[in-house]
């Protein structure tokens, strides 16, 4: 059973906003494609390792892809757990290209691609660390869990895996996306003892479905100015940016396409772009309305919650609006 599925990134919905509203010619254009282009790449890795793992006999396991667990004074993250009677498995998901050298005796990954070397930490000691942190937070709530096996998954098709001190964990727990059957089914031969119960490992899913704290960028780290962005509405037809308020449509200059909501939008860039807050004044600003009344009207028919009074008053998204797809 798949007991949580995995979304989509903040970080590539937070880059597409950007680089919808920046200028074509700004010098950081090409920092943004390049981060967004990483990060999907990351995601399409992750997908991928999630249809091998849907292959796999669900009765045997809950599923949860992408999880992030805050412990002691940090989080944990974990981008595939498998969760069964007798065997917890978290994996690691990297989308590494070129050839890749583990070499754990000295927890590092060696990366050769186009030429350049480039050191990472250790894929497994990180899955590891991740399966005891896991372990001592089941613990802490009072749950005594079965044995754990952590595995990295290398989901870029094109990676080329290399184990040159023939390290027995490297063959055992990195493998391939399409693998994953196989590397796992010797543990599930070891490991046939019952230790949770059915109700048991229910009760771990609830418990890390509630502390599920998503990852949230630090937008300041960004370092965007507000006057660095295109401000305006956005036409729905030709994504030319700066459509015009007529009574209760939008009307696009360029092509003619009218809307009743594409300042919907525009909103939830300004909120993943400036962060998740607005005034009647910044939406005005940012959507280009000049009526304090028309734009309150607008902002109290969308899924907002409202905090303050009068020039105090404050928007923050509701748990409808479509901040995140």
């Amino acid at each position: 059973m798949i007991a949580k599925n995995r979304s989509i990134p903040k970080e590539i919905e937070i880059y597409e906003a950007i680089l919808r509203r920046l200028p074509v010619n700004h010098p950081r254009k090409a920092e943004f494609e390049n981060k967004l282009s990483r990060k999907r790449a990351g995601y399409k890795g992750e997908k991928e390792l999630d249809y091998h793992i849907s292959q796999i006999d669900h009765s045997k396991f809950t599923i949860l892809h992408d999880i992030r667990i805050p412990f002691k004074d940090t989080h944990f993250q974990i981008d595939s757990l498998l969760i069964s009677n007798s065997l917890i498995i978290p994996i690691d998901s990297k989308y590494y290209a070129g050839t890749l050298e583990f070499y754990p005796e000295f927890n590092q990954m060696i990366q050769y691609l186009n030429g350049n070397e480039k050191v990472y930490p250790d894929p497994i000691l990180q899955t590891k660390i991740q399966a005891r942190q896991l372990e001592a937070f089941l613990k802490i709530h009072q749950f005594s869990p079965p044995p754990f096996e952590p595995f990295v998954a290398i989901t870029n098709s094109q990676a080329l895996i290399k184990n040159p001190t023939q390290n027995t964990e490297v063959s055992q727990r990195v493998f391939k996306s399409p693998g994953i059957l196989y590397k796992i089914s010797p543990y599930l031969e070891k490991y046939q003892k019952d230790i949770l119960t059915d109700q048991d490992i229910k009760k771990i899913v609830r418990l890390l479905l509630r502390k599920h704290t998503p990852y949230l960028p630090d937008l300041k780290a960004l370092n965007l100015t507000y006057g660095e962005i295109q401000k305006g509405v956005e036409c729905p037809s030709c994504n030319t940016i700066g459509m015009e308020k007529f009574h209760s449509l939008w009307g696009c200059k360029k092509c003619g396409h009218t809307s009743k909501d594409a300042h919907v939008a525009a909103l939830k860039d300004y909120f993943l772009i400036n962060g998740q807050s607005i005034t009647n004044g910044q939406f005005r600003d940012f959507l280009g309305i000049f009526s304090i009344h028309q734009a309150r009207r607008m902002l109290s028919q969308l899924d907002l919650n409202i905090s303050g009074e009068k020039k105090g008053r404050v928007y923050t998204p509701g748990k409808s609006f479509p901040l995140w797809d």
